[in-house]
């Protein structure tokens, strides 16, 4: 019961800060590009990818539209196993933070983000376009 409230609460959370800007026109979406991310060791060699409680670090510079850069991405995706109304899953937790130079955004999902305030698709190359909409 815990696992499915933690999990209900973990994939609905979003925060979103930015720094203030004094000539920042208001906007209420942002696309950036993430380069292919460099994948980290998992500090204890023990623990194998893919398994229940394994957790994949990575990192990605950040790009605007035309190909500038604008930051850096970090994240962590944390494997579980969890079983809800007697069937088994196998869930992903995504941490993602956007560090930019006029703010950060920090973005919380399971498997899926299951709002619609970001979508992320890879794409072929192995890079990915994230698509922000903010909603007061």
């Amino acid at each position: 019961m815990l696992a499915k409230v933690l999990v209900s609460v973990l994939s609905l959370a979003l925060v979103v800060s930015f720094a203030p800007a004094a000539s920042a026109a208001k906007s209420d979406s942002l696309v950036v590009l993430q380069d292919a991310p460099v994948l980290a060791n998992h500090p204890n060699l023990d623990v194998q990818p893919n398994t229940t409680g394994a957790v994949l670090f990575f990192g990605a510079d950040l790009r605007n539209t035309k190909g500038r850069k604008i930051g850096e991405l970090i994240g962590q995706v944390t494997t579980l196993d969890v079983t809800l109304d007697n069937v088994e899953e196998v869930d992903r937790f995504r941490e993602l933070v956007f560090n930019m130079k006029k703010g950060q955004i920090v973005v919380l999902g399971a498997a899926q983000y299951t709002s619609s305030t970001v979508t992320t698709k890879k794409r072929k190359d192995g890079t990915y376009r994230h698509s922000f909409s903010f909603v007061d």
